[in-house]
């Protein structure tokens, strides 16, 4: 659900001992998520790029072998379209430069703004991880199976299949974790405790620090989450594409309710 009243800004009122530096302003992913999407280290922006090379690359030669050696097969000629423009979007949102900003990079800026705004799944890793298994599909079925290559179509569906994996397994680590926080707080509050002193009714939000001094009081672990772990947490909890680094009390409380987990 997109809220388009929810807009952070600074929060107050968390004990400091626990925040950790609560006075110095937390900031999501460099950019907005919608510059940066899930692709905060130089990691996973080489991993989901050879993944968009991979997709565009596809879509280019099925397309062209299809225009040379014509036959009447339309389902099978849009599904080549299908991943020529998804490997042309997929090359925009994961290029990797690092930290691109409005004022160097506006176009680059606008694109993975609108393409995130619709297409939210993509600043997730579950998200991520099903639509490239879904995409090693498609490929193995433009390759593999119309013999255009079969050794290509096997060696990028392979590489498809373990990204897709590995972002999955990634998604689903910070997601129990993120989850243990969920039932500790929904125990607290369910034994008669009030879990208004982690955020008051009248606090605008929690920062990164404050989350993660809460984390802290809650599951005794000191490095439960990493500084980017945290960052794909807020902007997972955030009820906007874009996020301010700040989780607001409407969206902490959203969060801490009987039911699902949340996926990262």
């Amino acid at each position: 659900m997109f809220r388009s009243d929810v807009q952070g800004g600074q929060a107050g009122g968390f004990d400091a001992s626990m925040a950790g530096g609560a006075n110095i302003q937390a900031q999501g992913l460099i950019g907005g998520q919608g510059v940066a999407g899930i692709e905060k280290t130089m990691k996973w922006k080489l991993f989901f790029f050879a993944g968009a090379i991979i997709t565009l690359t596809t879509g280019v030669t099925t397309v062209v072998y299809w225009i040379f050696h014509f036959q009447w097969a339309p389902a099978t000629f849009m599904s080549e379209i299908f991943l020529l423009i998804f490997g042309l979007l997929m090359v925009v949102l994961d290029f990797p430069i690092p930290n691109p900003n409005p004022q160097d990079n506006p176009n680059l800026v606008a694109i993975r703004d609108h393409c995130y705004k619709f297409l939210l799944f993509m600043t997730r890793f579950m998200g991520r991880g099903m639509w490239y298994l879904f995409l090693a599909t498609m490929v193995f079925s433009a390759l593999w199976d119309t013999n255009i290559n079969w050794f290509f179509g096997g060696l990028f569906s392979f590489y498809l299949v373990a990204l897709g994996i590995g972002a999955l397994a990634k998604g689903y680590m910070i997601s129990t974790k993120l989850d243990q926080v969920r039932l500790a707080l929904l125990r607290e509050r369910d034994t008669g405790g009030n879990i208004d002193h982690y955020i008051s009714p009248s606090q605008k939000g929690l920062t990164k620090a404050q989350f993660k001094g809460l984390t802290k009081n809650l599951t005794q672990q000191e490095d439960m989450f990493t500084d980017d772990d945290l960052d794909y947490v807020i902007n997972a909890l955030s009820f906007l594409p874009s996020s301010d680094g700040v989780v607001t009390r409407e969206e902490f409380d959203y969060w801490v309710r009987p039911g699902h987990m949340l996926w990262v």
